[in-house]
């Protein structure tokens, strides 16, 4: 599950948020210093991150920090979501190359790199793995990953094929399914897309006539396409707050509630990172208050 939204404001500012539809665990807004020192399970190959980051995961998984989605001091972005039973990660280590469980590919992002350029180039160098040959068993991580920057370029990043694949994604809209442009395809039944479209958080020509409208239900594609044409229609915000608030609206279409039928998975909480502030939002499902949390001075 999951759903990712990025969203832009009249003076510049630029947020980054999403639900986290998943079985309940223990996620709470956390800090994490500069020259932060771990050890990878797959290996226990030793890594000191470069930059501090202001998240939302838990203090410690498997000896080390586990971060779900967060923004670094830089204004660099990151969130992992669900990727529908496609991940194909590498078996076989190559040597030279820094080897991860893909649950920590979001803490080596924020620590390492300064910008989605800077991190296109680093990702060379690293390796998702299975578990077949690592330190400790830790199954299968069915995860890709979004990333974005004060300049407001957001990529996907797909492990398929046992590569780290790069798409620019254009729509500002990530779920899990996989393969991003099977999901831009199918919006074409409900927005006339048109990516020259010169509007803040614009990508269509802004004619709805004889088009579908938006799918309910919880799919991967049916809150694609909801977030999509909702995101198209929002009020365009002045400011961060308002950003906020718009942004929070939009995320309450695709908030996944507690059901005893359906599945155990919900929407554990929704967040959002502000790039230019540096400031992250949170809350939890059981708290109807919207907390902020800043880096330390």
């Amino acid at each position: 599950m999951c759903t990712s939204i990025q969203m832009n404001a009249q003076d510049g500012g630029i947020l980054f948020a999403r639900t986290m539809d998943w079985h309940s665990f223990p996620a709470r807004p956390i800090t994490i210093p500069k020259a932060y020192q771990w050890q990878s399970v797959y290996s226990g190959q030793h890594i000191q991150n470069t930059y501090a980051i202001l998240g939302v995961g838990r203090d410690s998984v498997h000896g080390h920090a586990d971060i779900s989605d967060g923004v670094n001091e830089h204004g660099l972005a990151a969130q992992k979501l669900t990727f529908s039973n496609a991940s194909q990660y590498v078996s076989q280590p190559q040597t030279g190359q820094t080897h991860l469980a893909a649950f920590e590919f979001v803490l080596w992002l924020l620590g390492n790199c300064r910008s989605v350029a800077d991190a296109l180039e680093k990702i060379q160098t690293v390796q998702l793995m299975t578990d077949e040959f690592s330190n400790l068993k830790f199954g299968r991580n069915d995860l890709h990953f979004s990333l974005t920057d004060p300049t407001g370029r957001l990529i996907s990043i797909e492990p398929l094929g046992e590569t780290l694949v790069v798409k620019e994604n254009l729509i500002g809209v990530v779920t899990n399914a996989p393969k991003i442009e099977n999901e831009i395809e199918k919006l074409k039944s409900y927005l006339d897309l048109d990516f020259s479209a010169s509007g803040i958080n614009q990508i269509s020509t802004g004619n709805f006539s004889g088009k579908s409208v938006f799918p309910g239900g919880f799919t991967p594609t049916n809150r694609f396409i909801r977030a999509t044409v909702l995101k198209e229609r929002a009020v365009v915000a002045k400011n961060e707050r308002q950003n906020v608030i718009e942004t929070w609206h939009i995320l309450n279409s695709v908030t996944v509630p507690k059901s005893e039928g359906r599945s155990d998975t919900y929407t554990i909480y929704r967040s959002a990172v502000d790039l230019k502030s540096r400031t992250l939002y949170f809350q939890a499902y059981d708290d109807l208050a919207i907390s902020q949390y800043s880096f330390p001075e």
